[in-house]
């Protein structure tokens, strides 16, 4: 007797494989896309919640010393130089400082580039209004809320630069420059 065999070897083809291949790339095309988007969706985020963060402390600060921190040097960009510095607050509380109510300011995410967190005040020598400014990368629906004007006489009034008192102003602020700006 003669045995016979037939065994079916099952394997993939090239034309198979080059398809499968060809929609694992599509996919992650696709899904590395995505991300992009939301990297900087949550970059956004985390500037937001960092000028809360500062405006809480400054409106604390206030609450307790009847004016806001002064700028360090002219300095527009609020900086860890403006929390142990006694800068206006009256002689009867010499202890309080940024410091007291913020321990660190926030880094700001990185991104396409960095951007800064702005501070301007209406009065260097006695500061009873600020402006909070930061660029957004994406709009958002909180730059509705966006200070639209600038909200103190006395401070800079042109969007073009920087006055030489602090940060571009509250003019440029909202969706159209998707710069995000808070006041008291």
């Amino acid at each position: 007797m003669k045995k016979t065999s037939y065994e079916f070897v099952r394997a993939f083809t090239l034309v198979e494989l080059m398809v499968t291949v060809a929609i694992i790339a599509l996919l992650t095309g696709i899904i590395v896309t995505n991300l992009t988007g939301s990297r900087s969706k949550a970059r956004d985020a985390k500037r937001i919640s960092d000028i809360g963060q500062i405006q809480l402390a400054l409106e604390l600060y206030f609450d307790r010393c009847k004016q806001y921190p002064q700028q360090i040097g002219g300095d527009p960009h609020i900086s860890n130089a403006m929390l142990n510095v006694s800068n206006g607050c009256p002689a009867a509380n010499p202890a309080i400082k940024l410091s007291s109510y913020i321990s660190n300011i926030p880094t700001p995410p990185g991104g396409t580039s960095q951007v800064l967190y702005d501070y301007d005040v209406n009065n260097l020598s006695r500061p009873t209004s600020y402006v909070l400014h930061t660029k957004l990368e994406n709009y958002n629906e909180v730059l509705k809320d966006s200070a639209p004007t600038h909200p103190f006489p006395g401070g800079p009034t042109s969007s073009a630069a920087p006055s030489g008192t602090g940060s571009p102003t509250t003019a440029t602020c909202g969706a159209a420059t998707l710069d995000y700006c808070l006041t008291p």
